[in-house]
Order: structure tokens, then C-alpha cells, then sequence
């Protein structure tokens, strides 16, 4: 951690949480992050700083009361496909060339991601291990691992090299992460729906309808 690095992260700008990530992850060998909700935006926004780290443990709720598993999937993959149209809007191209690499990482087990439904899981935590495990992190706070909680939201967070409190941190995330449900395979049938190919009308009619030229493209487009 450079000696720049603030301990305590607000969100205001330059003290985000997505700038003391993108300044960590170049050092970080695994990563295991919990998170209350989560959307693919905020692995957008690390795309090329992520994929060396092997693996990445993603454990997340969706901060609801209680629900059978099959709701809590459901909405787990509605969150994640809102995430993507969101990302969309702003960029496609980009965008899908982070989702084919994310559903790689997500076929791969490289990323792995698990869902808890015995309670309401609201937790938000990093725990960084260094490559050369000389110093691990770890960040905890209210930020969910979305692209608003990264950037966008008033947050606060607190990085920590403290051994005890890295230990105990990963003792809780590995106790949780062995009482909980794979969702990986929902998640890479919502991205692989966004990564379908479009037919040449369907992207002029986006396109069109984007630029906002003509009202009957805007009916069509709604029906793509």
C-alpha cells in the first residue's frame, strides 16, 4: 500500500473506493470481496486490473429479509441484469468486451460467486491478499461492490493492513462462503442474453433510437 493511500474512504472525489482499488489490485494475488448487492458495473469499471487476481470470491445477498432460494436467485440475476442495461447505456462496445471476459473468468471458476439466503446478509468487506504476502488489506464499510458504491455514493470505508484484523476477517468470509449457494450459472446466463449477436436492424435501430431521430424507430426499437 503506498503511503498515499487513504485509510479512511469517503467517496468524494479523488478518496473513492473505486481509486483505492485500481491503485491496490496491480499487487493483489486473490481477492474475496461480501457484498449486500452486487451489479457486473463494478467489475466493468476494473476491467484489465481484475483478471490477473486468481481467484475472486464474490458472497453476496441481495439486503432483503429472508427468501427461498429459488427468490433470492431470481433477484440476484434481475440485480445483475439491471447492472448490465445500466453499463449498456453508457458504452456498449466496452461494455461487451468486459462481459465476454467476466463470463469467461465466471465459466473458468476464476471468479466465483455464491449467494447467502439463511438470513439477511448486509455485510460489505475486501480481504486482498498481496503477491508477495508481505502485507495483506482489508477493506470494510458500507459500500456495496456496485459501481454506485464504488463511485458514486456517500460511503464510508476503512482499509486496514492490521494482521489481526486481515485474520479475522478471513476466518468470517470462509466460514460464511462454505454455508452458501453457487449462483454462478444464473449469472452467465444473464450475461451470455446481453452478449447475444445482434441482427444489422437491431443495431440501427438502437442506434437510431439513441440519437432520439425518429419516433417510429423509438416504437421499434422498444420491441427489440
Amino acid at each position: 500500500m503506498s503511503p498515499e493511500t487513504p485509510s479512511l474512504i469517503d467517496n468524494f472525489p479523488p478518496n473513492t473506493l473505486l481509486a483505492t482499488l485500481q491503485q491496490l489490485l496491480p499487487e493483489i494475488s486473490s481477492w474475496d470481496i461480501a457484498t449486500g448487492t452486487l451489479d457486473i458495473g463494478s467489475l466493468l469499471a476494473l476491467d484489465k486490473l481484475w483478471q490477473p487476481v486468481k481467484p475472486i470470491r464474490i458472497l453476496m445477498g441481495d439486503e432483503t429479509t429472508r427468501r427461498t432460494r429459488k427468490e433470492l436467485l431470481n433477484a440476484t440475476s434481475q440485480q445483475v441484469d439491471d447492472g448490465i442495461e445500466i453499463a449498456k447505456e453508457e458504452d456498449d462496445f466496452p461494455t461487451m468486451t468486459g462481459l465476454e471476459a467476466i463470463r469467461q473468468a465466471l465459466a473458468s471458476k476464476q471468479i466465483q460467486a455464491r449467494v447467502y439466503h439463511r438470513a439477511k446478509f448486509h455485510a460489505k468487506a475486501h480481504i486482498l491478499k498481496t503477491q508477495d504476502e508481505a502485507t495483506d488489506h482489508a477493506l470494510i464499510g458500507s459500500s456495496n461492490f456496485t459501481r454506485p458504491g464504488l463511485l458514486e455514493n456517500v460511503e464510508l470505508n476503512l482499509l486496514t493492513t492490521d494482521p489481526t484484523q486481515v485474520a479475522y476477517l478471513r476466518e468470517w468470509f470462509e466460514r460464511l462462503w462454505h454455508d452458501v449457494d453457487a449462483v454462478a450459472p444464473e449469472l452467465i446466463k444473464v450475461i451470455e442474453r446481453h452478449l447475444r449477436a445482434f441482427t444489422p436492424f437491431e443495431v440501427w435501430a438502437k442506434l437510431c433510437f439513441r440519437r432520439d431521430i425518429n419516433p417510429l424507430l423509438v416504437m421499434l426499437s422498444e420491441h427489440l
